[in-house]
Order: structure tokens, then C-alpha cells, then sequence
């Protein structure tokens, strides 16, 4: 059974401009992954994730997006996982078509998975990928987390919510 957790993270200067830009950077590749779909459909073509993927290593390679590197890897694959995932509701008719992402908007967040031991909490922290040790306030003991979700509140406080 797969429960939630949420924890509030206190990040400092540092970590919380990773954090903007990660957010931005699954914005703008949710963006561009549903903007080559929308097209290909248009033309009367399919695209699914693994053309998406490809498209967001392309970019990673060329020189006007080298920030995308800077950025965690796992949590752009998952915007473009849940774009793909946008598409398959859509086509079984539970949802409506998904939309582009706006940087107003106040629900932003991001996914990210832990592989490899690359998220664990240590005492009152928890390290996070790219981000490293990010202080948390912990209300509940964790034994395993499988995925995290950092969100920003629309007061500007990242919260992170803990799949055990």
C-alpha cells in the first residue's frame, strides 16, 4: 500500500533558485513535448513518449538549452511521463486535452523518483537530487520513499510530499 506524506522543506537561497528553475524546466519541456504532439496529430501522425523523450535529449544536447542540464533529469522525464499520461486519459475519454502549463499559475510542481538511495532523510534533513541536504520539518517517521513531489505554495514555501 502507497501512502503520502507531506513534509514542509526549508531550502536555502541556493537550493530555492534550483528549485525555480527545475519548475521551469519541466514547464518548458511539458510545453514543447505537447506542442510536437499537438502538431504531429494535426499532420495526422502519432507520437508517443518515447519520440518525446528523444526530443528532450536532442535538446539537451544543443547549446541554447545547456540549462537543462543543470537541472534534475529524473523529474524532466516525469513531466514528460505525465504529459503521456495527459494523452492516454484524453484518448479514454477521462479527461479533457491537456493544456500548456503557464509559469502564473499557482499550482506548480515537480516529480521526481528515487533511484538508486538518491533520496533518503538524514536526521532533520533530506537529501534530494541536485539539491542535496534540504532541511525539513518531520511530523511522521518514513521507512521508504519511492517518489517525492516538491511543490511551491502560492506563498512562495516549497512543500514535499513523500510516496512510502
Amino acid at each position: 500500500m502507497q501512502k503520502g506524506v507531506k513534509f514542509r522543506i526549508y531550502p536555502n537561497r541556493e537550493q530555492q533558485t534550483i528549485i525555480n528553475q527545475t519548475l521551469g524546466c519541466c514547464r518548458l519541456i511539458y510545453n514543447k513535448g505537447l506542442a510536437m504532439r499537438n502538431e504531429a496529430y494535426q499532420n495526422g501522425n502519432k507520437i508517443g513518449y518515447s519520440q518525446t523523450s528523444a526530443m528532450l535529449t536532442d535538446l539537451k544536447k544543443s547549446d541554447g538549452f545547456a540549462f537543462l542540464k543543470a537541472v534534475d533529469s529524473i523529474a524532466l522525464q516525469q513531466s514528460l511521463r505525465d504529459l503521456d499520461r495527459g494523452f492516454v486519459n484524453f484518448f479514454q475519454k477521462r479527461a479533457s486535452h491537456p493544456t500548456f502549463k503557464s509559469k502564473h499559475n499557482h499550482h506548480q510542481s515537480y516529480r521526481t523518483i528515487n533511484q538508486g538511495d538518491n533520496i533518503r532523510i538524514v536526521g532533520k534533513y533530506i537529501k534530494l537530487p541536485k539539491l542535496g541536504f534540504v532541511k525539513i520539518r518531520q511530523t511522521m517517521g518514513v521507512e521508504k520513499i519511492n517518489n517525492i513531489t516538491i511543490e511551491r505554495t502560492p506563498t512562495n514555501k516549497c512543500c514535499s510530499e513523500c510516496e512510502i
